[in-house]
């Protein structure tokens, strides 16, 4: 009897992508590339570390990719060795850059970035296929910046498609964001997360997990480099000898808190972190004290949450949280981090 072979379409064209979480935006974003229905932009929304920024580049990866058969990205085409090495000449990546004269890390997009970005994606493709532009920190646009990204927006060239990554779509104006692709990334489940690490061959991830609440980058930050997980811990260490301390011992301690820098974005990239780690402590105390003792995240300084929960009470707590959350805001103000965390601790 004469066997036919039938040929499996789908498997001469496949995507897959190893990511934690974010199943519907990944299988929508996948789906997309499959069925050759790809939107001209992309907002990608979430909080910092949430995996925007990597599935992003899977999305990329994918979409120039120029394998046949094998599953994109296939890593070893020569357009997946260019993007990997930083040389696709059909990707422009627009981020916050170095102020040449202040050898400063510069706060925002400015719009020369922009209009140069505009130039590019006006050009011919130079493998023929599709030019992407991504966009990180896009909610960090002044008005002239982001006037100047609508008009591309408005305008778009063929074939192309403009990825933005922002924190919340509401930081960006609405005229940008409805002709976008909204894709709203929300944290992962923290058993989930912690069955990714394992697969990883992470062997604290249960801690890992705790501490990343949803937020994979972070735990993979933490996994990867001790120096980021000692500073957690001084950070938690040092919030309780704050606590315990009275008022002349705490001023001594806002240098010896933060290991203050001369570029004041890394000062405030620093004091970001460290306000983090206190308002997850926070959220521990407030667990003790409604009986959710198994859902705290600091599970190693369990005595020390214990005896703050004893002496904070509700009110107390809330003052404390709201003046941090005034911190926050204080910082990108262009208020001094320094004098900034001075206050706060004082008036804890």
């Amino acid at each position: 009897m004469l066997k036919l072979k039938v040929m499996n379409e789908p498997e001469a064209k496949q995507v897959k992508w190893d990511i934690c979480g974010h199943e519907n935006i990944v299988h929508f974003l996948q789906s997309a590339i499959l069925n050759d229905n790809l939107a001209h932009a992309y907002l990608f929304a979430g909080p910092h570390k949430l995996g925007k920024q990597t599935v992003a580049y899977k999305f990329i990866a994918s979409v120039l990719c120029q394998a046949k058969t094998n599953a994109r990205p296939c890593g070893i085409c020569a357009s997946c060795l260019q993007l990997k090495n930083n040389v696709h000449p059909d990707f422009y990546l627009t981020q916050p850059t170095i102020n040449p004269k202040t050898e400063k890390l510069s706060r925002g997009i400015l719009i020369d970035q922009i209009k140069s970005l505009k130039y590019k994606l006006q050009q011919s493709s130079m493998l023929h296929g599709y030019k992407v532009a991504l966009i990180t920190n896009a909610h960090l646009m002044n008005l002239n910046t982001a006037n100047a990204l609508l008009k591309v927006l408005e305008e778009p060239t063929k074939k192309t498609i403009i990825i933005l990554l922002v924190d919340d779509v509401l930081d960006l104006p609405q005229t940008i964001a409805s002709r976008c692709q909204i894709l709203k990334f929300l944290p992962v489940a923290t058993n989930s997360l912690k069955i990714y690490l394992e697969n990883q061959g992470m062997f604290n991830s249960s801690w890992l997990a705790r501490q990343a609440h949803g937020h994979p980058g972070v735990a993979l930050d933490l996994a990867h480099h001790k120096d980021l997980a000692k500073i957690l811990k001084n950070n938690i260490t040092d919030f309780f000898k704050i606590m315990e301390s009275d008022f002349s011992d705490r001023l001594e301690l806002v240098n010896k808190i933060v290991d203050w820098d001369k570029d004041e974005a890394i000062n405030i990239s620093k004091l970001t972190g460290l306000l983090h780690n206190w308002q997850l402590i926070l959220r521990d105390i407030v667990l003790i004290k409604t009986d959710n003792e198994p859902l705290i995240t600091n599970i190693d300084y369990l005595a020390e949450l214990k005896k703050q929960a004893q002496v904070l009470d509700f009110l107390k707590l809330k003052i404390i949280l709201t003046k941090m959350n005034q911190t926050s805001d204080y910082v990108w103000h262009n208020i001094n981090s320094k004098s900034v965390l001075e206050n706060l601790i004082i008036n804890l």
